[in-house]
């Protein structure tokens, strides 16, 4: 079995480039919904407004870029999100195991996190069950109003 080689480092405009071209359809699909944005207005905004943003690479090729960015400074709230690629669903045992510290981190920083994700978006409602995220029913929300769950992890 082949060993990967797999880093998360601080995510860059460059990796936004190399990204880009390869964003999961489900995500493309997600933003729209939501806020009627590209993967890239997303991804640029996310970089910008993020306290922490992160690149996941492997084996040389970005499959995702994540991070958290500041919901509410009086509350505590953390608001994390990510954009992946098709390839990140193949490594996605690997990826998701490294992302606990992040996650931790995270939680550190932020007491509660939360956002949502797009009903139609199965794989990513299992990542986000795996990492401990309550997800709650869904209901209408972004500008198309159709169904997105809130999902939410306190800290312990």
């Amino acid at each position: 079995m082949k060993k990967h080689h797999v880093q998360i480092i601080p995510a860059t405009h460059e990796h936004i480039v190399r990204l880009l071209p390869h964003v999961r359809q489900a995500d493309v699909d997600e933003f729209y919904a939501m806020s009627m944005q590209t993967p890239e207005q997303v991804l640029r905004h996310g970089l910008s407004v993020s306290t922490k943003a992160y690149a996941g690479i492997i084996n040389d090729e970005v499959v995702t870029i994540f991070g958290v960015a500041s919901g509410s400074l009086l509350t505590g709230l953390g608001v994390p999100w990510l954009v992946g690629t098709d390839l990140l669903e193949q490594h996605q045992k690997t990826f998701l195991r490294r992302c606990k510290p992040i996650l931790k981190q995270m939680l550190g920083q932020y007491p509660t996190l939360m956002n949502y994700v797009d009903e139609r978006n199965h794989i990513a409602k299992a990542w986000l069950h795996w990492l401990g995220f309550q997800i709650e029913e869904a209901k209408p929300a972004g500008l198309l109003q159709l169904p997105f769950h809130r999902f939410t992890l306190r800290a312990k």
